[in-house]
Parts: structure tokens; sequence; C-alpha cells
């Protein structure tokens, strides 16, 4: 049976078709400052020196996704590449030259290639939408909201903590899209229905039951819902492990009232992240069904 990988020292590689034999999933890191990137730089390499890490971690991939760090001092690699480590990344790579003794044509002076991603599902989803008013709910420092503003939505990120708000909305700028944060305690008694209502609601690794009756009102007609988020298992492996934030298998499919479930998704739970994954909407005004 296999499991996620667990953070481990970091490799030295000779070479990027080294590095791509290793793992074909590999993502090309370059730590240097930004005005040595400008100047030139791997083609679809990715941008972040590492002394930005923590503050730009939103801007990195899922600790799973082999990253080689490059630098035109190789022992500079080295430590962004034992940085990640610290960061709880499975086992990132570097490059053991400088990065431009592994250049195979002209250097890149392009932007950096986007290296993020809010999940695997949204990135398949979120395209077949439609554009319109949406809301990113508990959206931490944005990662979903940015998407969704690069699709063309406008984008409201709503979470109780300021500081992942500041990070969010300096996010969405970096990523030259704009993003309407809110400060809400969502786990107040009562959390007044939005006006204008959604076109698109997502809340991803985030669960509060009894904001489900608020979402469904919150939805405009015709309006999506997309969830990912904990499924019972993941505690096997680490946090959340209180049942209050862990879905019961079969629970999204049955938890709403008024809307039409477009599709459910369930992991097992042979290795983490267990994740559930729901894709609802909310049926044109007059489908919509009423109690008797």
């Amino acid at each position: 049976m296999s499991h996620a990988p667990t953070s481990a020292e970091p490799v030295a590689v000779a070479s990027l078709a080294e590095a791509l034999a290793r793992d074909a999933r590999t993502r090309v890191l370059d730590v240097r400052s930004l005005d040595a990137f400008s100047a030139g730089h791997l083609p679809g390499a990715g941008h972040m020196p590492a002394d930005e890490f923590v503050a730009r971690r939103m801007e990195l991939p899922a600790r799973e996704v082999p990253l080689l760090c490059v630098h035109d001092e190789p022992a500079r690699a080295r430590e962004a590449a034992d940085r990640l480590v610290t960061h709880g990344f499975a086992q990132p790579l570097w490059l053991a030259v400088p990065w431009s003794e592994v250049l195979t044509g002209p250097a890149d002076t392009g932007a950096p290639a986007r290296l993020w991603s809010p999940s695997p599902y949204l990135d398949r989803v979120l395209p077949t939408l439609p554009v319109g008013r949406a809301l990113d709910l508990a959206c931490g420092t944005g990662r979903a909201a940015v998407a969704m503003a690069l699709l063309g939505h406008t984008v409201e990120g709503w979470d109780h903590d300021a500081d992942s708000l500041e990070r969010a909305e300096r996010f969405a700028a970096r990523q030259g899209v704009t993003l309407t944060t809110r400060g809400v305690d969502l786990e107040a008694p009562e959390l007044a229905r939005p006006e204008p209502r959604f076109d698109l609601i997502v809340v991803v690794r985030y669960l509060h039951r009894p904001l489900f009756p608020w979402i469904e009102a919150a939805l405009a007609p015709g309006g999506h819902l997309l969830i990912e988020t904990f499924l019972r298992g993941q505690e096997r492996f680490g946090h959340p492990r209180r049942d209050r934030f862990l879905l019961e298998r079969g629970e999204l499919r049955t938890a709403w009232r008024t809307l039409e479930v477009l599709e459910v998704e369930e992991d097992s739970d042979a290795q983490p992240p267990v994740l559930a994954r729901l894709h609802a909407r909310r049926p044109a005004e007059g489908l919509i069904r009423t109690e008797c």
C-alpha cells in the first residue's frame, strides 16, 4: 500500500533531465532575486526567493509536488531546498550546477510560470462554469479566490483571520487581479444572507455544518456550489481529527434540500489527504423546490 511521502533530505541532481527522470511532475523553482530572474531564466521556471517561502506559501504547489531549486550558486539552491524540507515538502531537489549550465536554448525573460493551484479538482471544474459573482468562503490566503478572479469572476473572499485576508489581497495583486475581502465570523449564530446572491460559492478544506442552509440561501438561481473538504479517515494521518471537521461518507450527497447534486467524489482512506468533493447547482427560480 502506498502512502504520502514524508519529508527527507533534499536530493542533488546534475540536470533537469535527471530531475524529470526521477519524477515527471517536477517543477523548476528559481530562487534568485527578481532582477536576476527577469534578466533570464529556464523556460517554465517559477520564481520565489527562499526568504519569501513563508509569506508567499500560497504560491507554491502542494507539498507532494517535487520542486527543483535552481540558482547561479548551487549552494544557494541547496539552502532553498533545505528550507522547503522544513516547510514539509516531501523531497525537494536542488541543481548542483548553475542553472545556466543546463540551459539548452535561449533563456526566457518572460513572467514566471504559475506553480500554485487551488486544487486539481477546482482546476478541472472552475473553467467549465459561467462567470459571475463568486464567493470563496473561509478563503484563507486566497488560492481559490484568486483562481476564480483569473477566470474573470468578480470575487469576494470571506474569512475571520485578518492576517490571512491581507495576504490574500497581496497575492491577488501579484497575480494582476482584484479581490474584495471581508472579515466575517462564519460561525456566528446569525449570518445575514448576502444581496445580491452569489453565482458561485467555493468552500475548500473548511466544514461548519450549521452554514449549509445559509450556503443554499446565498446561491442565486442557477448558481453553482463547489466543496472540497476533509472526509472521515483523514484523522488516521493528522489534522483535522475532530468529528465536527470531518464529513461522513455520503453526507454531501444528502445535505442539501434545494440543490441539484451534479457530482460527488470521495477519496479512499489509503493515504492523505482524505477528501470529499461536491458540485451542486441551485435550480432556476421557477424550478426551486419548496417545503409543502
